[in-house]
């Protein structure tokens, strides 16, 4: 699950982490008032606002912006609220900003200017430890700096059992130029609360860039981006009822317990396991189909479920007919079977493409026969071949 800057400024500033201070708005007036009260508690000349949404490269999308009076506040946060932001990290439709941040500007000073770095906390599943990846270059593109100066770039791996050490927190700050005893004290302070946030939050990726080292020698993550494990988030039920990091039609899926992933293609999935669902995909392409989406049902699923999972396929106006492939286990071919017939039945007005079916397993026979009783337009075949035979016919592929 990808959070949002200001959630990983919220979750990182309760491990008494210094963050830039700053306040969310959804509307242009909003914004107006949480840029006052930013003025006013930080006593600085400019403010920064930048764009929620979950991409990297907001800067040069026009994302991010620097204001100085409250006029420039209302024009800059009305262009960016309500608007598609497109950046090298999202799609070509790009995401809609519904969400701004207005954050205190920490480079705006009258001292010297602050020292920035690259920072992050990730698992390598290579060698299944998590591991501090970290660079003097900060605010740079780190994949495409990493490719031109991999020696530039240092690695720590933090062993799982005795957890971070003082010495790899001194050893990291000497690599970075941090030198003297009180910026290392400081630094060492800042990685450890660091690195238990980290683990707090079961979080798969926690990265920061930059980091700044100011000229009072504190440390302050500038851009946050963390990732938290899905698996986990039943213990951080406060991220998980706000999720937004995926579209509509998923969001759906995931409050109906169905393993749903949106594609761009024309031949809709319905298959329960995942390694099935992975097999049928690879068949709509070798029969030149393309799948619009990854959807298992699971092996316990009921004909609410199924009804559901229909629902889902038919959101998407790019599918021009659907494939269900079932293996009747756990879930019984004639459960499948009766989900289909109550979905024809109560939404078939909206079913205006072909529906090819696949049942094979338990009570496969009696499915078959409900689904011939039916009446209804399901073209039910016995064989992935066939099937796909269906599929080529219906889309007129050679």
């Amino acid at each position: 699950m990808n959070l949002h800057e200001y959630q990983g400024r919220e979750i990182l500033n309760s491990f008494f982490i210094q963050v830039p201070d700053g306040m969310i708005a959804s509307s242009p007036e909003e914004a107006v008032k949480a840029a006052k009260i930013i003025f006013n508690k930080t006593k600085k000349n400019s403010l920064v606002i930048k764009a929620q949404i979950h991409a990297g490269g907001r800067g040069k999308a026009g994302g991010i912006q620097i204001v100085k009076n409250l006029d420039e506040v209302y024009e800059k946060s009305k262009n960016i609220l309500g608007k598609f932001l497109i950046t090298s990290q999202t799609s070509k439709n790009g995401e809609l900003v519904r969400k701004i941040l207005l954050s205190e500007d920490v480079y705006f000073t009258e001292f010297s200017p602050p020292i920035e770095y690259y920072l992050s906390i990730l698992l390598n599943r290579d060698i299944e430890k998590n591991m501090i990846l970290y660079s003097k270059e900060g605010g740079v593109n780190i994949e495409d700096f990493s490719k031109k100066n991999p020696n530039k770039i240092y690695t720590e791996v933090i062993d799982p059992i005795l957890g971070l050490q003082l010495f790899q927190t001194k050893k990291i700050g000497f690599n970075l130029g941090i030198h003297d005893n009180e910026s290392l004290k400081n630094f060492s302070i800042f990685l450890f609360s660091l690195y238990k946030a980290y683990i707090t939050f079961d979080t798969l990726l926690l990265e920061i860039n930059p980091l700044i080292k100011t000229f009072d020698q504190k440390f302050i993550p500038v851009d946050i981006k963390m990732i938290l494990d899905n698996n986990a988030l039943f213990r951080h039920k406060k991220y998980n009822l706000i999720r937004d990091d995926i579209d509509e039609i998923e969001k759906e899926a995931y409050e109906a317990k169905l393993n749903f992933l949106k594609l761009e293609g024309n031949v809709g999935c319905m298959v329960n396991g995942a390694g099935l669902a992975m097999a049928t995909m690879d068949m709509i392409k070798f029969c030149g189909g393309v799948p619009a989406n990854f959807l298992d049902i699971g092996g316990s699923a009921d004909l609410e479920r199924v009804e559901k999972a229909f629902y889902l396929i038919l959101k998407d106006k790019s599918v021009k007919t659907i494939l269900i492939n079932i293996f009747g286990g756990i879930v019984r071919c004639d459960t499948v079977a009766k989900g289909i017939i109550n979905s024809f039945s109560n939404i078939h007005n909206e079913i205006k493409i072909p529906v090819v079916v696949r049942l094979q397993g338990t009570n496969d026979k009696l499915a078959k026969r409900l689904i011939q009783k039916s009446l209804f337009p399901i073209y039910s075949t016995d064989s992935l071949k066939e099937a796909a035979d269906k599929i080529k016919e219906i889309l007129h592929l050679k």
